[in-house]
């Protein structure tokens, strides 16, 4: 089969909010923003750059509460304000994780009777500085991507890869818009499991061990988590379990003291200036050559710093890998590059299993 280049499947559009902006600033209509969380804050601060009032900002009256503020601006149920605000205009100012954009806007515009409804995956503050990419660097990186499309097992995956990129270019939601999958880290098109002996980095209190034990019958479980508090809570719900074995680390590439960000759920991570202490170690260490079948990793960036570590157990075991691939800009070709270091035998496939540009799953048998 001849080789395409993937470039010539990614869209140089700019990212997909401006052209929403103009849109509604070319109708007379007043722009609702339903939400308030970190997710809303960044969507009304970029929309102000592009020149778009935000007339209103609302939430469901279930979570209501008289006196509340979101900046300047006073929060009102959502259900009240869609009826008292003249042509409307619904932003959507949380991101969208398990649904789809044009379910969601199908679903809004029945509950409210709104015909404009947009929402848009694009952010650029905080913790979401790196949420979208310039095509620029993805033409810089061109040799790089292309290697890994070129090993992509199946067109779906290449339909994965390319989605993902323009997605991650534009902000558009529509690029997701039939290749979510439910399975987390499972793909059920991709992954058989056995009786597996499974390493869990980034175990958090134990969602993705809850899956496992749902689907199979794991012969044993190492559930890193370095966060005290998902740490207590993961130990907490498999007492008793003693084929789990729950370490108070991080996986990393040798044992050594880290400085972490922890309390943020299923986001702590290691920092290079956090206030907290932990301490990590390698997956090679940890299971002092015993075989593992099946390793997940979902930390946050340290992603190849944990395969370094996981080195021999790949090399002597060839273990199914299911990797977060989203983390870091480079992590597209970074990670399956040096997998295949270890063992060139692996093949590569591509799931998302969110509607936003995070949860992207690489995935090597």
């Amino acid at each position: 089969m001849e080789k395409q280049s993937f470039l010539r499947n990614i869209k140089m559009d700019h990212v997909i909010l401006e052209d929403y902006a103009k849109e509604i600033k070319a109708c007379d209509s007043n722009v609702i923003l339903y939400g308030a969380g970190c997710w809303a804050k960044q969507q009304y601060r970029m929309l102000q750059e592009f020149g778009v009032n935000v007339n209103a900002v609302g939430f469901d009256s279930a979570y209501y509460k008289p006196g509340m503020k979101f900046f300047d601006k006073d929060i009102q149920p959502i259900e009240g304000l869609v009826k008292v605000i003249p042509n409307p205009v619904l932003w959507v100012g949380f991101n969208l994780d398990k649904k789809s954009y044009g379910s969601l806007r199908k679903e809004l515009a029945v509950r409210f009777g709104v015909e404009k409804i947009y929402a848009c995956d694009c952010a650029k503050y905080e913790n979401f500085a790196m949420q979208n990419y310039k095509y620029n660097d993805v033409v810089a990186h061109a040799e790089d991507f292309q290697w890994l499309y070129d090993r992509l097992e199946e067109g779906k995956s290449r339909e994965t890869f390319l989605s993902y990129l323009n997605q991650r270019v534009s902000g558009d939601y529509g690029w997701a818009e039939n290749l979510y999958d439910p399975n987390h880290y499972f793909a059920e098109d991709v992954v058989k499991l056995e009786n597996e002996i499974f390493v869990d980095c980034g175990a958090f209190t134990g969602d993705t061990i809850q899956e496992l034990l749902a689907k199979s019958r794991p012969q044993k479980v190492f559930a890193f988590e370095p966060d005290e508090k998902n740490y207590q809570t993961l130990v907490k719900n498999f007492a008793g379990n003693n084929d789990i074995v729950c370490l108070k680390l991080g996986a990393f590439s040798k044992k050594t003291t880290l400085s972490f960000a922890g309390g943020n759920a299923d986001a702590s991570k290691i920092v290079d200036d956090g206030a907290i202490q932990i301490e990590v170690d390698s997956i090679d260490n940890v299971l002092n050559g015993e075989k593992a079948t099946f390793i997940k990793m979902d930390i946050e960036g340290a992603e190849l710093d944990a395969l370094k570590g996981a080195q021999n157990t790949i090399r002597n075991y060839h273990p199914k890998l299911a990797i977060s691939a989203y983390h870091k800009f480079e992590d597209l070709f970074t990670l399956p590059q040096y997998i295949y270091s270890l063992d060139n035998s692996y093949r590569f496939y591509l799931r998302r299993h969110s509607h936003l540009t995070h949860e992207l799953v690489l995935y090597c048998l």
